[in-house]
């Protein structure tokens, strides 16, 4: 298997009970040693949940999220642009658009309140097409979504992050067919692409890392939104490429494994969690909470976690947010 992508992750695929399960376990944990966390816990419970459901019904046949050749794959990630960026994108939105009505009405009771009601009001009202804020949430085209937001009067941040709870499993399992395909191995060229990945960036759609999986047998970021993993190409900072000696490692005690590392070239951290293998797409976000102090600390020292990184390439066009209808 390659260096540059452990399909450990997918290789083995849990089943919804085992996945839950261990979710269940993880959160219990969690809660006895941070028990200042358990809204968050209670808040990621149901999202948990039905992201794993998600997968689950979206890996079970249909056509292809995003139709890409091997050879076309490669030739995207030699040029530095991730796979899925800037692709034509049929979305199962029936069984996204539920996903993102829930993940309001969840923010909502998890602390967003009226400002997340807002949200989900305006969806339900039609005033923004559900089928392009999905798309364009897949193509990490967050000024439009932005943009749209404050037209609208409501909270850009919550828009954006419902959107991306709801199509995060949709990029998954899109990245999964391209770059780690279930039951083979990744195409040839596909394989060489990912070995020459030279970005902090995520290979397949462009987002930053959440954090970094440091186990024994491999050394590898995972991306915040699909879940792809890869590996780094050097010891410098993994957003400016500043090299090994701009970078400080930060630990919230000396006796941990588990560490950030900050660039003080770009003032941005990144985590590095020492876990016994590569953890699956759908409980990423239940080892980023785990390792809240790791942020805490940081933030407290000043660093902070980059907003997305700009690409350039092709407009992508803010006026599809607009539902035609009006």
């Amino acid at each position: 298997m390659p260096a540059a992508l452990d399909p450990g992750t997918h290789l083995s695929t849990p089943t919804d009970g085992s996945l839950l399960d261990r979710a269940h376990s993880r959160w219990a944990e969690i809660g006895l040693s941070l028990p200042d966390l358990a809204p968050a816990i209670a808040l990621q419970e149901s999202l948990v949940a039905r992201t794993i459901l998600a997968v689950d019904r979206l890996g079970h046949g249909g056509p292809p999220i995003v139709n890409l050749t091997p050879d076309q794959a490669a030739d995207k990630l030699r040029a530095g642009t991730p796979v899925l960026r800037g692709e034509r994108v049929a979305l199962p939105v029936a069984l996204l658009e539920p996903l993102l009505l829930e993940a309001c009405d969840d923010l909502a009771v998890g602390g967003a309140g009226d400002v997340a009601r807002r949200v989900r009001s305006c969806l339900d009202e039609g005033r923004i097409n559900i089928n392009s804020l999905l798309t364009t949430s897949f193509d990490r085209n967050q000024t439009a979504i932005l943009g749209k937001a404050v037209h609208e009067g409501i909270a850009p941040d919550v828009l954006w992050l419902a959107a991306e709870l709801a199509v995060g499993p949709a990029a998954h399992v899109a990245q999964r067919g391209l770059l780690d395909p279930d039951g083979a191995a990744p195409h040839s060229s596909v394989i060489g692409a990912l070995e020459a990945w030279p970005h902090g960036y995520c290979p397949a759609c462009g987002s930053w890392p959440a954090f970094g999986e440091d186990p024994d047998r491999s050394r590898q970021l995972r991306c915040s939104f699909c879940g792809a993993g890869w590996r780094p190409r050097d010891l410098g900072c993994t957003y400016c490429e500043d090299g090994p000696d701009h970078v400080t490692s930060l630990k919230t005690d000396p006796g941990l494994t588990h560490r950030a590392t900050l660039c003080s070239g770009c003032g941005a951290y990144l985590k590095w969690l020492d876990l016994a293998g590569p953890t699956p797409f759908e409980l990423l976000p239940i080892e980023d909470l785990a390792s809240t102090p790791l942020d805490v600390l940081a933030v407290k020292e000043g660093f902070g976690r980059p907003s997305l990184p700009d690409l350039g390439g092709p407009e992508r066009f803010p006026c599809q947010m607009v539902d035609p209808r009006r």
